[in-house]
C-alpha cells in the first residue's frame, strides 16, 4: 500500500518565496520585524527574520560578496544563537538596501 506523503512548507520557504517574487514587501517586513523585537528582544527571531531576507536576495554567498564577510561568519552571525556586532549588522542590512535608523520612543 503507497500512502501519499505530504510535504508541508515552512514559513520561512514561504517567506522567501515571497520576498523573492516582491521584494518590495521585505521594506514593511524589516520595520515589523524591529518593532516586534523592541516589544520582545528575542534576538533568535530578529536572525531568523534577517536569514529569510538574505535567501530571498540570493542566500550567503551573494550576502558574503555584498557585505566582504565570509560565509562562515554570517552564518554564526544570523544563526540562532548569532550575536552579530554592530558594525556588521550595519554591513547586512546595507547589503539588503537599508540602515539603521534611531527614532525617539513614543510616549505611552
Amino acid at each position: 500500500m503507497n500512502k501519499k506523503i505530504t510535504k508541508y512548507r515552512t514559513f520561512a520557504d514561504v517567506a522567501e518565496e515571497r520576498f523573492r517574487e516582491h521584494p518590495e514587501d521585505v521594506a514593511g517586513f524589516l520595520e515589523t520585524v524591529f518593532e516586534e523585537y523592541e516589544k520582545d528582544p528575542d534576538e533568535g527571531a530578529l536572525l531568523s527574520a534577517l536569514r529569510q531576507v538574505a535567501k530571498a536576495q540570493g542566500g550567503m554567498t551573494e550576502l558574503a560578496r555584498k557585505t566582504e564577510l565570509s560565509r562562515e561568519r554570517l552564518y554564526k552571525t544570523l544563526s540562532q544563537e548569532g550575536n552579530p556586532r554592530l558594525k556588521n549588522l550595519r554591513r547586512i542590512l546595507q547589503a539588503f538596501g537599508y540602515t539603521l535608523t534611531f527614532k525617539p520612543i513614543k510616549e505611552a
